[in-house]
């Protein structure tokens, strides 16, 4: 099974990357709230999906509706895609974040067992995101699901996961980059007045050419997601 080389459609984050996002592969994408992880991750999820491999995405914090909406609004029309099944929207958001201590345990568990089930046309998966999935969980059912998960890469799919580092056990969070291809962490800052979101590319197999260890972006409403060049944050 070889690996495929997915470009953004962003030029100036592609050459950071060193061509694209390597497929098969887990991707992993931590930052705090508010960071840009939904953002980056849906650009990836509209490459692959642009590159004509069914997906489905899983949120747990917003509806289908709103997720595809947002996507549109970022310039990143999916609606397409939906309609004809290439994509599928599962959301697990809860009515007023009524998660249930008891049935936390079981969400894990239901979800690995369904992406297991998916046929074979299925090749990317993203879960949006892990953190709330974790909430009164143990250690060893997180692991459980990130084994299972590695199983599916074998399988030649892609999975992207997005976490709140806050909100992972650090041991957890250990095995997660250990076990992932492509490890990404974002961060909000404030350089000169101007908030920014820096990516870190923290681990990145599979790509070809020069990359980057840290690019400062900007999500836009207007434009969606870009690179800031260097003079844009300097103060």
């Amino acid at each position: 099974m070889g690996t495929q080389l997915i470009p953004l459609p962003i030029p100036e984050l592609n050459k950071a990357l060193g061509g694209g996002i390597p497929t098969p592969s887990l991707i992993s994408i931590e930052g705090e709230h508010g960071s840009g992880k939904t953002v980056l991750s849906q650009y990836i999820l509209y490459s692959i999906l642009k590159n004509g491999l069914n997906s489905i995405a899983i949120t747990t914090e917003t509806t289908t509706k709103e997720y595809i909406k947002m996507m549109k609004t970022i310039k990143l029309d999916v609606t397409r895609e939906f309609l004809t099944g290439k994509l599928r929207v599962y959301s697990l958001h809860i009515k007023e974040g009524a998660w249930s201590k008891h049935l936390a345990p079981y969400f894990l568990q239901t979800l690995i067992n369904f992406l297991e089930n998916k046929n074979s046309k299925t090749k990317c998966i993203l879960i949006d995101d892990l953190s709330s999935l974790s909430l009164n969980v143990e250690n060893t059912q997180i692991l459980t699901f990130i084994t299972r998960t590695r199983n599916l890469i074998t399988k030649g799919k892609t999975v992207i996961l997005t976490f709140h580092p806050n909100f992972i056990d650090p041991e957890v969070a250990r095995v997660v980059k250990a076990s992932s291809e492509v490890y990404f962490t974002l961060e909000n800052k404030n350089i000169g007045g101007l908030q920014i979101k820096t990516l870190k590319i923290v681990k990145l197999w599979g790509s070809g050419g020069e990359r980057m260890p840290t690019v400062n972006l900007e999500i836009n409403p207007t434009l969606g997601l870009r690179v800031l060049p260097i003079g844009e944050v300097t103060i």
